[in-house]
């Protein structure tokens, strides 16, 4: 045999495992690269498609069985027109049946359209209209002026001078703010739920890419400048999912910590290295954390160990704290927050079973309501 042929055969084994490391290597790049512009790309959506109507009336709708449409809890549902745009809107509450084909649930408070054929999404925040629509509370809408730009808000009356800040999480709305605010408004608190940075309607971010709260609580601040204007003194911070993490860094960087009298968290992300972290097991790609982590650190310009409160509490320990969270929550640990809660003096756990992410509320909202009115009775006027 020529002897250039053996070096060829030789080599080729080298050649096929040289490509597949490759391959392995610009694959496993490009799952870094997708999952990192994925978390920090606002995208302003936070409803499951749950597939067609099978069947509805003005009081159950029957659905086709998914693991989304056998959720448990009350939830909101919305559908698109013809265009493409949202157009109609519902509330369905806990299964009442079930077949091994479809789930039938009650329906109420439908706006818009709603027939068989239709398809629809499930929404956790129950209302996708303004407050007096939705609930019937009077508002006014409001600019926040931030140092991007002014900012959109929900101002809703109260009495006394201990105002509350809504801050909703990662590509939520302000509408997150609607769940609790019927209870905020029987403690007769004033309420702003507010919009930040990348919100609809707010402005862009420099780099147009979320922070993950690092800048964003800049926004908070402003905030509450603007609700020092209106004659607030004193301010009880809520923040649900991302929310949780611009409140907690407010409290470290800005000047109006002091006058935080109270904070209310629903489901916070305390730890994005531990969320990072959790995402790539539940993918079965624990081994991508490392450089998950270190693509969300350079691709956003975010310190991971700045928004690491697991070991930062220091700032917020003297506060009375109410804390929620789902045990079926796929993006926060729930070990996490019960951790930060036992260290923390003042701090109220309250775990609840079968809720996934921000959904504590739906799942039970009685016993939500009852723990949030009895944490704000503290502060009402």
């Amino acid at each position: 045999m020529h002897a250039s042929t053996r070096k060829r055969r030789r080599r080729w084994p080298w050649i096929v495992l040289g490509s597949v490391a490759l391959v392995l290597v610009l694959a496993t790049g490009g799952i870094v690269f997708g999952g990192t512009q994925v978390l920090l790309t606002p995208h302003h959506g936070m409803v499951t498609a749950l597939g067609k109507v099978i069947a509805v009336d003005d009081n159950e709708i029957t659905l086709s069985r998914t693991d989304a449409a056998t959720r448990v809890g009350t939830y909101g549902l919305v559908w698109d027109g013809a265009d493409g745009e949202q157009t109609g809107s519902a509330v369905i509450g806990p299964v009442l049946t079930s077949t091994a084909k479809t789930v039938t649930r009650p329906i109420s408070n439908v706006i818009g359209r709603l027939s068989a054929g239709t398809e629809v999404q499930l929404n956790p925040n129950i209302h996708t209209r303004d407050p007096k629509v939705s609930l019937g509370i009077d508002f006014s809408n409001v600019a926040v002026d931030g140092e991007l730009g002014a900012m959109p808000a929900w101002q809703v009356p109260g009495t006394g001078s201990t105002w509350v800040l809504f801050v909703h999480g990662i590509d939520g709305q302000r509408e997150s703010g609607l769940r609790p605010l019927p209870t905020i408004v029987d403690a007769e608190l004033p309420t702003l739920l507010i919009t930040y940075r990348n919100d609809v309607g707010a402005p862009a971010s420099p780099s147009g890419l979320i922070a993950l709260g690092q800048t964003e609580w800049r926004d908070l601040e402003a905030a509450a400048d603007y609700a020092l204007t209106q004659g607030a003194t004193s301010f009880v911070l809520y923040g649900d999912s991302m929310g949780g993490s611009i409140v907690t860094q407010f409290m470290h960087q800005s000047p109006h910590a002091e006058r935080v009298v109270g904070m209310v968290l629903d489901a916070p992300v305390l730890n994005w290295a531990g969320v990072l972290q959790g995402q790539a097991e539940r993918l079965h790609l624990g081994f991508l954390t490392t450089p998950l982590q270190a693509a969300v650190e350079w691709r956003g310009d975010i310190s991971l160990a700045m928004l690491d409160e697991l070991d930062q509490t220091a700032a917020f320990e003297h506060l009375p704290i109410l804390l929620f969270q789902g045990l079926a929550d796929p993006l926060v640990p729930p070990a996490e927050s019960e951790s930060v809660a036992n260290a923390l003096p003042g701090a109220r756990y309250v775990p609840v079973a079968d809720a996934g992410h921000i959904q504590s509320w739906n799942v039970d909202p009685e016993t939500y309501e009852g723990h949030l009115a009895d944490f704000l009775g503290q502060f009402a006027p």
